[in-house]
């Protein structure tokens, strides 16, 4: 197969990566209604302490695996818990707040007139929203947490779902996911960074086709750390094996299990859901298409780029990038000739005043300080 990892690493780090100044400004939101519930959040339930360190992100933000949206309907998803003490989460009488109590004063205090949409409760969390009709759309989610000691000391953490406290931990699949990074970079020089950019790439194929209902970036996430292959300095190379080792995966089951959580059930509801299925049916059509490249008649660029195009829908990307490393080749290689035919005395001007092989030879000429 073609060596085709230059187009894919500038892909990823141009269309599939959150650019730096994006994601500051997602944060920058972030802070702002951080801002806000340290401000008034006390106000509504007095005695409260609510500082930064009562924050804690989540999601593919935390873990920097978050990907570029490609359709305007998608929105980017920030989640931000807030890990409250119980027994300062009150009423005026004293009992413990409900999970719906909690995130209405959560609800209430982010709310904002600048805001055209005011934030909402959901499920497991309070939304503020930004953005509604533009590829800047996004969401800052605050799931609300309680924490607490148990009889043995330890701190238990709950989150306020729909009508019950859930033990959960807000920080646990942040704590997998980047020693998980840190122990294959520690293994292999460059495998737990390269785990990080064949998430993104994962995602990206799966969010590639609107039509496509793929399995969320959760699950993502879990198949890729447990589907990776050895590291490879080729980044399609890397990809091709991962997919591979998914499809041998899949094939024996189509569950998914938490690897963060491994005493939680797993993230699929069954042992076949309908999205998993799609999912290997796109992993073994994008193989077979990933095999042709192994025909000889198909080691080439035209054919890496059509093959890769339909993986990833680069929307010319990769046409772009190639036709321009084309002309620095065509280019570096005229200069070449233009030096070794100066070099040898060869040179000649053509009636257009180009240097090369045709035209009127060049007259030799002396520099200043040369010896005569």
């Amino acid at each position: 197969m073609i060596d085709y990892s230059k187009q894919i690493e500038a892909f990823r780090d141009q269309k599939v990566r959150l650019p730096g100044p994006f994601k500051d400004k997602l944060l920058g939101h972030r802070k702002s209604n951080r801002d806000r519930l340290i401000l008034r959040l006390p106000e509504r339930i007095p005695g409260l302490n609510i500082t930064t360190s009562s924050f804690k992100p989540q999601g593919s933000t935390a873990i920097d695996t978050i990907i570029q949206t490609k359709f305007i309907i998608e929105e980017y998803d920030i989640d931000d818990g807030i890990v409250l003490w119980r027994h300062e989460l009150v009423d005026e009488d004293g009992n413990w707040l409900s999970p719906l109590q909690a995130k209405e004063h959560v609800r209430k205090a982010l709310k904002d007139k600048r805001f055209a949409k005011q934030p909402r409760i959901f499920t497991n969390a309070v939304r503020v929203f930004y953005k509604d009709s533009d590829e800047e759309k996004h969401h800052v989610d605050f799931p609300v947490y309680r924490k607490f000691y148990n009889e043995e000391g330890a701190i238990v953490r709950e989150l306020a779902s729909e009508n019950e406290w859930v033990k959960s931990d807000p920080t646990q699949v942040n704590i997998w996911f980047l020693g998980e990074v840190q122990r294959r970079n520690t293994s292999v020089d460059g495998r737990g960074t390269q785990l990080r950019h064949l998430t993104q790439l994962t995602k990206r194929f799966c969010r590639s086709r609107f039509s496509w209902d793929m399995p969320n970036g959760m699950k993502l996430t879990m198949l890729v750390a447990e589907c990776q292959s050895s590291y490879d300095p080729r980044i399609d190379v890397a990809f091709r094996e991962m997919l591979k080792a998914m499809d041998t995966r899949l094939t024996q089951s189509k569950v998914i299990k938490n690897l963060a959580h491994p005493d939680k059930p797993p993230l699929t509801r069954g042992e076949s859901d309908e999205n998993v299925e799609d999912l290997h049916e796109r992993i073994r059509e994008a193989l077979d298409r990933l095999d042709s490249l192994d025909e000889e008649t198909e080691d080439n660029t035209k054919a890496a780029r059509d093959v890769w195009d339909w993986v990833f829908q680069s929307n010319g990307f990769f046409r772009k990038f190639d036709d321009e490393e084309d002309a620095k080749t065509k280019k570096a290689a005229a200069l070449h000739k233009v030096h070794s035919l100066l070099s040898t005395g060869t040179a000649r001007t053509s009636s257009t005043g180009l240097i090369g092989a045709v035209g009127v030879p060049n007259l030799s000429h002396r520099f200043d300080g040369e010896d005569y």
